[in-house]
């Protein structure tokens, strides 16, 4: 499995994140950072490209992260004109909303640096990404897997967006969901990952380097072509 491939997971996972899909809030704008209660959740990968620990760890330039910022900017525009608003002129703006994500994060990152934010787009979505269908596919999830893994994660989804999750039991359904892998699908999920990502959840991001600090890691804007 190519990892930059799941980079943008099907089902607008930007335009769900900005509109509010599943009670959440929009992530700021402001190149602040994604809010951390989002972790856990599927975020649009622009998003974590403001945070700077993920920053840190790509060992994005400033050019790149003034980037991010503009684009995400643009995009909460572009997007906050369709909410409400429903058909197919609707969803098809919706799509290329995602296809200029998709565009500016291929032509604006290095390959080193588009499959590591993959990794941690993994990484910080946990066991909410076994939902993507490219791996699901990867990991060759049975159907009874497919339906018990999306019914653990409904169930913890719908009782965190009515507040009616207890301390520690977000974290134990999603171990329940990556308990449903066998030892052989657990394995090839840990290589997806790769190196853990220093999350700096609830403070600011330290100024240590994170496993992806190799010099290829750096901006290099690729070509045209590529």
């Amino acid at each position: 499995m190519r990892h930059g491939s799941t980079i943008v997971p099907a089902g607008l996972i930007l335009v769900a994140a900005l509109l509010g899909a599943g009670g959440s809030e929009a992530p700021p704008a402001d190149g602040v950072s994604v809010l951390d209660e989002r972790f856990g959740l599927p975020v649009a990968p622009i998003y974590l490209l403001l945070r700077p620990d993920v920053q840190l760890d790509l060992r994005l330039n400033q050019r790149q992260i003034t980037g991010a910022r503009e684009l995400v900017a643009q995009l909460v525009e572009r997007l906050l004109a369709l909410k409400n608003k429903t058909g197919q002129a609707s969803l098809s703006e919706r799509r290329r909303i995602d296809e200029a994500m998709a565009a500016w994060l291929r032509r604006e990152l290095s390959e080193v640096q588009e499959e590591r934010l993959t990794q941690i787009s993994l990484q910080w979505e946990g066991a909410s990404a076994l939902r993507r269908p490219s791996v699901a596919e990867y990991l060759a999830l049975g159907e009874a897997q497919r339906l018990r893994i999306d019914h653990l994660l409904t169930v913890r989804d719908r009782r965190r967006a009515a507040g009616g999750l207890a301390p520690g039991e977000f974290d134990r359904s999603s171990r329940e969901a990556l308990a449903v892998l066998t030892p052989p699908q657990r394995e090839r999920w840990e290589g997806l990952l790769g190196p853990a990502c220093r999350f700096s959840i609830g403070r600011p991001a330290g100024a240590a380097r994170g496993p992806a600090s190799a010099p290829d890691l750096k901006g290099r804007p690729r070509s045209p072509g590529r």
